[in-house]
């Protein structure tokens, strides 16, 4: 999860916690490249809705979330 931009949010608040319900860490990204990697086979994640401070401004929280996972092994294949 990496912070991009975000103008005129309130809230938006990350959680993340263990699978085993333990209870939740949370943080607000507030500036651009604030991150958090986590290991989605270890934890859930997620967050808030926003707020618009200001409901005649234009509002928005750009945040990707990249996930990756392992490819199985496949076999080699011989050029024959």
């Amino acid at each position: 999860m990496l912070l991009i931009e975000h103008r005129d949010v309130d809230r938006g608040i990350t959680t993340v916690h263990a699978r085993n319900g333990t209870p939740p860490d949370w943080f607000t990204p507030s500036a651009p490249l604030d991150a958090a990697l986590v290991d989605d086979a270890r934890v859930h994640h997620g967050v808030t809705p926003i707020v618009p401070i200001d409901p005649n401004q234009p509002t928005w929280r750009d945040v990707p979330v990249v996930t990756f996972r392992a490819m199985p092994a496949t076999p080699a294949t011989a050029n024959a």
